[in-house]
């Protein structure tokens, strides 16, 4: 008996190392591929971690290694970070998924009256509020969350209340602040105490300056599909932004994320969730149309849903149920298999979201023991695909410009102070014979386009807008001006 038992632990050994080795070989062509400087990856299957590896370097031209405890940033997966403290609290009758938001965060309200009174907790993290992004407001701000919160209430709906998917990180930021009310605790400290260390997610983070005196973390790169080239770029604060996307974590710690999920609230043998609250983030709420470019990143998908900080979908016969990130120049893709026992976490530090769903399909073929396919080269093609469909519709929009045009004031009359109920001041002053614009954290050069239309760029802010100016039409003078997609008007 001894010897079969040993016999059936090498055959298995012999199996997991098998497994590495196809893993190793799919990172690799990866990162030949797509150029990528460094590489995570956690794999678990039927609650044990089978892999939690680093590949590549943290920085561009240096020699530090990705190691399993390198932290990335996991930006949106961390959604389902805060969805999964709003099942702990549902467990303890704290809130309920169908509460008015208003009844855990007073000073929340939304741009239209039919929906703020019946928006729910359960809206926000389902992304249908009718709220569009304006990912501005805590990107480029500088704002608390709560000063957030009470901006993006002057911001108008651009689709009826629950009748569209509109993905809208402010709105986890709510659910955040609920957590915060009802937890007693801030969002911080709740996803600490009550989701990492119960883990053992000891390395995992949540703000800008703990990631700051990791001794062991990525630098995210910006990457220039015309020319191929990249370069690092410094990690932004964003702490505001929390419970929508500020944590950072490792391939180890992930892979007991995993472990959590697959479990159904259960991490070695302790519950810390009930199986009901968790699977009611997992199930679907809102359809999302498979067209354009989400059908062309899904391209097994029949069905697609948003649940509650996750997506799921099917593939091959099975449910797939994941999420993507993207900030800083950093990517994640996290990816469960439910009924398989089974689950994959891929970070990289270069801003090409589209190489990691590649080895995020790979791996997930090779836990279902399908047929390998070269998920490289399809996504490849869809990368190029949508990166000649952006440079179409610059190409197309600079033909319908307007060339030999001016201002219709001189420079000058341009310059002053513009405010909006939404976003506050914004003050354009003459400077060197050209006008800049300053916002919050963003001080944008304005060149000229056409007409009273002036390009504001910066592209370490990642900000590519057009300013209307507009003309007072008794007097002449300027009295608006419009970006982000909304109006400022001029004080006297």
């Amino acid at each position: 008996m001894r010897r079969v038992v040993a016999l059936a632990f090498l055959l298995i050994a012999g199996i997991a190392r098998a497994q590495n080795v196809a893993v190793d070989k799919l990172a690799a062509e990866t990162m030949k591929q797509w150029k990528l400087p460094g590489l995570a990856i956690a794999i678990v299957k039927d609650d044990k971690v089978i892999l939690a590896k680093g590949y590549g370097v943290k920085e561009l031209g240096g020699s530090a290694p990705v190691t399993d405890e390198t932290l990335f940033q996991i930006a949106s997966t961390s959604k389902a970070f805060t969805t999964t403290a709003m099942a702990m609290l549902v467990d303890e009758g704290k809130l309920s998924w169908d509460d008015p938001v208003r009844q855990h965060v007073a000073y929340f309200h939304l741009d239209d009256a039919c929906a703020d009174s019946l928006v729910t907790l359960r809206d926000v993290v389902c992304h249908r509020t009718g709220l569009s992004q304006h990912d501005e407001l805590w990107d480029n701000s500088g704002l608390s969350r709560e000063e957030v919160i009470r901006a993006v209430g002057n911001v108008g709906l651009t689709k009826p209340f629950r009748s569209a998917y509109q993905y809208q990180n402010i709105m986890f930021m709510v659910a955040g602040e609920a957590v915060a009310q009802a937890g007693g605790m801030s969002w911080n400290d709740f996803v600490r105490t009550r989701i990492f260390e119960p883990l053992g997610m000891s390395r995992t983070v949540t703000t800008v300056a703990a990631w700051n005196a990791s001794m062991n973390h990525a630098s995210g790169h910006r990457y220039d599909p015309a020319t191929g080239a990249m370069r690092v770029q410094a990690v932004a604060d964003e702490d505001n932004l929390g419970p929508a996307g500020s944590i950072a974590s490792c391939a180890r710690d992930m892979a007991q994320w995993l472990r959590f999920q697959l479990a159904g609230g259960v991490i070695d043998g302790k519950r810390l969730v009930s199986n009901e609250a968790l699977n009611e983030t997992r199930t679907p709420q809102l359809a999302r149309r498979l067209e354009g470019e989400t059908r062309e990143l899904n391209p097994d998908a029949n069905l697609l849903s948003y649940a509650m900080g996750w997506n799921v979908s099917d593939y091959h016969g099975t449910t797939l149920v994941s999420h993507s990130g993207s900030l800083n120049r950093f990517r994640t893709q996290v990816a469960l298999l439910p009924k398989e026992h089974a689950g994959v976490v891929v970070m990289t530090n270069v801003g090409r979201g589209v190489s990691i769903i590649a080895l995020r399909s790979a791996l997930i073929d090779l836990l279902l023991a399908r047929p390998a396919r070269d998920w490289n080269a399809f996504y490849l093609a869809a990368e190029k695909t949508i990166d000649e469909r952006d440079a179409l519709r610059r190409r197309e929009r600079e033909a319908k410009r307007h060339r030999d045009t001016h201002p219709s004031r001189e420079l000058a009359a341009y310059a002053g102070r513009y405010e909006s109920p939404s976003h506050g001041a914004a003050v354009v002053t003459l400077e060197h014979d050209a006008l800049v614009l300053r916002w919050k954290r963003l001080t944008l050069p304005l060149t000229h386009y056409q007409y009273d239309t002036f390009n504001a760029f910066s592209e370490d802010d990642d900000v590519e807008e057009r300013v209307q100016f507009a003309l007072d039409p008794v007097d002449g003078e300027v009295n608006t001006l419009t970006i982000f997609g909304r109006t400022f008007t001029k004080k006297k």
